[in-house]
């Protein structure tokens, strides 16, 4: 870094101004920014903010999340986010600053895991952090929508947003625990969600069971558009079910409000069963498939001894992690693991497999195949049979997904 650069946590006291650094950034009017002052405050000891002699122009920060692995087990995760540098102090290394700080202070907290949502899919691989959960945009013209059974049953009640805030955390929690890759909804993420007016009319949407239990609920906003008839863009928002019969439910509710004719959706699931729901599956058809959610392996034993694996097996994983040798997850490791645990230890013998800690990161929970990076160059085989071994044992259902937007 250059001269008078220093990278450090901000006090209460420079929270104003690492909220207009952020949303600068991120070229956002700083009254919509998605970080509030309180959000910020939560953990303001994980902040690390750039500072040219007293002018904040970077910033970044941590804070604690649990990320559920197969088998159930939570993981404790440190999210990041709020990651910017102003234009002004570009290619001066303080994005590397921030970064080592915050994955410094991740491992001194006892996290195996870092974990974030990238603006723009270049910047963070260098980092050692690879695409470990997908997910697909969906645009629905739904006058071309007709599902193919009968309505499910149970019970849709349209509910106000307090309503909601009161149902709504206690199904995800029973869902993100058993839900490979779910992550924790903070409290303060309950009340801190920031709605942008400019989406439209918000919505807010309860499913019943039969028997009166509340399995599922979407929150999805409408926006009017006449053309001269009717062409409401229907947004979903935030979409949470138990059961199948209440994503059937929810689903069929959002492609039937009136006056809607396209319904938008950004963060599905790559094994959504919404396709299969519908006469013509070619109706849900993915507009896109992006990289939903970065994770960063910080240390190999915790990591992939915390998971269960789809069948036994054993592998010896030679890892190399570039930016952070001296870490936990550099090395070579012996892995002996099926459906009821694992035991992952460092061992001098011959690898089975080599590949970086980002390629390491991207398969760890299942979303991404073995095989398939190994098809990229990014894995190297060197036991025959082993990339076989590894699909089968690190292979997840449902795949890993996060629900959250953090």
């Amino acid at each position: 870094m250059g001269s008078g650069i220093e990278v450090r946590a901000i006090s209460e006291s420079e929270i104003p101004a690492f909220v207009r650094a952020d949303a600068a950034g991120f070229g956002e009017n700083e009254q919509l920014a998605e970080d509030s002052p309180r959000w910020i405050a939560a953990e303001l000891d994980r902040t690390r903010a750039g500072f040219d002699h007293d002018e904040l122009v970077a910033t970044s920060r941590g804070y604690s999340l649990e990320l559920t692995v197969p088998g159930g087990a939570l993981l404790p995760a440190a999210g990041v986010s709020s990651v910017a540098v102003l234009p002004t102090h570009r290619r001066r290394g303080i994005l590397r600053a921030m970064m080592t700080a915050l994955l410094d202070d991740a491992v001194e907290r006892g996290e195996p895991i870092a974990m974030l949502i990238a603006s723009e899919g270049g910047i963070y691989g260098r980092f050692g952090f690879g695409v470990t959960m997908q997910a697909a945009r969906l645009e629905l013209d739904v006058r071309d929508v007709t599902f193919a059974g009968p309505p499910p049953p149970g019970r849709l009640r349209l509910v106000a947003p307090d309503e909601l805030r009161k149902q709504a955390p206690d199904l995800y929690e029973r869902i993100r625990r058993v839900h490979p890759g779910a992550v924790s909804r903070s409290e303060i993420w309950w009340s801190e969600q920031q709605y942008d007016k400019r989406d439209g009319t918000r919505f807010d949407v309860l499913y019943e069971s039969e028997t009166g239990v509340v399995d599922g609920f979407v929150t999805y906003s409408m926006k009017d558009r006449w053309q001269p008839d009717p062409a409401h863009r229907l947004r979903v928002r935030d979409f949470v079910a138990a059961t199948p019969t209440a994503t059937h439910a929810l689903w069929r509710y959002l492609c039937e409000v009136d006056l809607v004719r396209t319904l938008y959706a950004n963060r599905v699931p790559l094994d959504s069963p919404l396709p299969w729901l519908l006469a013509s599956p070619r109706a849900a058809t993915p507009r896109g498939i992006y990289d939903f959610v970065w994770t960063r392996v910080l240390d190999v034993p915790a990591a992939l001894g915390a998971r269960t694996y789809a069948t036994d097996g054993r592998l010896v994983l030679g890892v190399h992690d570039g930016s952070r040798p001296d870490g936990a997850a550099h090395g070579t490791f012996l892995l002996e693991g099926g459906p009821d645990g694992a035991t992952v230890s460092a061992t001098s013998a011959a690898p089975d497999l080599v590949c970086s800690v980002d390629a390491l990161s991207t398969v760890w929970l299942g979303g991404v195949r073995w095989t398939t990076l190994a098809a990229a160059d990014r894995i190297e085989e060197r036991t025959p049979g082993a990339l076989a071994t590894a699909d089968a044992m690190f292979a997840s259902t449902p795949l890993p997904f996060p629900f959250t937007w953090f």
